[in-house]
């Protein structure tokens, strides 16, 4: 089972980020925050790839 407030690696950074960073990231990505709320998600050069790796990521589903 995953926890969802533990740091985790991320397939959009490539590396392990704390919970509060995926949460940020995974709202912008899903266009309910602008992405430039999120002041990492500036450096990420392809977000139409960003949002597809975060799709594919099991943290994105929240339904659990």
């Amino acid at each position: 089972m995953l926890d969802y407030r533990e740091d985790h690696y991320c397939p959009v950074y490539d590396k392990v980020i704390s919970a509060d960073l995926c949460y940020d990231s995974l709202f912008c990505l899903n266009k309910m925050f602008k992405v430039s709320s999120t002041k990492e998600l500036l450096e990420i050069k392809d977000i139409d790839q960003a949002r597809e790796k975060c799709k594919a990521c099991p943290y994105s589903d929240l339904s659990a």
